[in-house]
């Protein structure tokens, strides 16, 4: 039975902070500033949400049972390490993003 007072620590590596601030730059090079800054604020609200709930979602990684990926607003994917007490960003794959870069 999964207590819902629990909570997982949300961890961002540093490949997934490199990801998210190459996202902003191009978001206010090609949208202005403000737009960056409110869609980094959204982006990091999603994530508080989802680490403060214990269900694991997304898809089983074929090599990891503790990896999964799933989608945020059709805009990118993210490789998530789960453990029971933390949730591990490990990437996140913009749309166009080569997957092996």
């Amino acid at each position: 039975m999964i207590d819902g007072s629990a909570t997982r620590t949300l961890i961002l590596t540093l490949e997934a902070n490199s990801d998210v601030a190459r996202r902003c730059a191009l978001l206010a090079e090609e949208r202005g500033p403000d737009f960056a800054v409110r869609w980094l604020d959204a982006f990091s609200r999603w994530l508080t949400v989802l680490s403060a709930d214990q269900l694991v979602i997304g898809t089983s990684h074929p090599f990891s049972d503790h990896a999964r990926s799933f989608p945020y607003k059709r805009q990118a994917t993210l490789l998530v390490e789960y453990t029971p007490t933390e949730m591990r960003i490990v990437r996140i794959y913009f749309a166009g993003q080569d997957w092996l870069a």
